[in-house]
């Protein structure tokens, strides 16, 4: 079946919360020098990529990230959404070390779980599903760019495939992203999605500094 847009999920380069292992939640947190350099990085991999639109999480660290790969596609206006937030952390937010107690004391004011996913599927269906099927019918498939968080992709895509609105391509396993990890979904004029490349990171394979393999905001 002809695919009407192909979307193109990107988490944020990399903050010195995120090396220090601070939880962020939506703290807003700046790229660090690492960061700047992993957006530039994946800027050059995805400059040939016609987009057509671009939406990002309002958090600066989503923001400078879609602002660099966007440098290479000068026409396109970024679209800023709440809703791409990384989850509200409530209390745990700028803390780096959380027992169980802890934990069990700050559910109370962190984002349910079930919200999150219920706000990542809204979004989802708006902005993708919805505003892309208004577009005018073309040959080619439409190219979107988002920038978001690691913790909002991977609840955003299981969220989805629970509930058989996207599916997996033969080979591909949803698991933690890295930053500024690379994730494409295809989406068909029926609205279903199949991820065809799930978080790459081979755009960061020469770079000489170690990419960390932890999310302190993934608990």
């Amino acid at each position: 079946m002809p695919i009407l847009a192909r979307v193109y999920i990107v988490r944020h380069g990399e903050t010195q919360e995120n090396r220090d292992g601070i939880i962020q939640g939506q703290l807003d947190t700046a790229l660090n020098d690492v960061g700047l350099e992993q957006a530039r990085i994946v800027g050059e991999k995805l400059r040939s990529v016609p987009f057509d639109i671009a939406f990002s999480s309002d958090l600066s660290r989503a923001v400078k990230t879609a602002e660099t790969i966007l440098a290479h596609h000068p026409d396109i206006k970024l679209q800023k959404r709440v809703e791409l937030r990384e989850r509200f952390m409530g209390e745990l937010q700028g803390k780096t070390e959380t027992s169980k107690f802890q934990a069990a004391i700050a559910n109370k004011t962190m984002e349910s779980g079930a919200f999150f996913a219920a706000r990542a599927e809204t979004w989802w269906l708006k902005d993708i599903l919805d505003s892309t099927a208004l577009l005018p019918p073309r040959d080619d498939p439409y190219h979107i760019l988002v920038t978001t968080h690691g913790g909002f992709i991977g609840t955003l895509t299981r969220s989805l495939i629970h509930g058989r609105r996207v599916s997996c391509a033969p080979g591909v396993v949803v698991q933690r992203c890295l930053n500024t990890s690379v994730t494409i979904i295809d989406v068909d004029h029926a609205g279903l999605g199949l991820i065809k490349q799930w978080a790459d990171t081979s755009h960061l394979r020469d770079s000489s500094y170690e990419i960390l393999k932890q999310n302190a905001d993934e608990i």
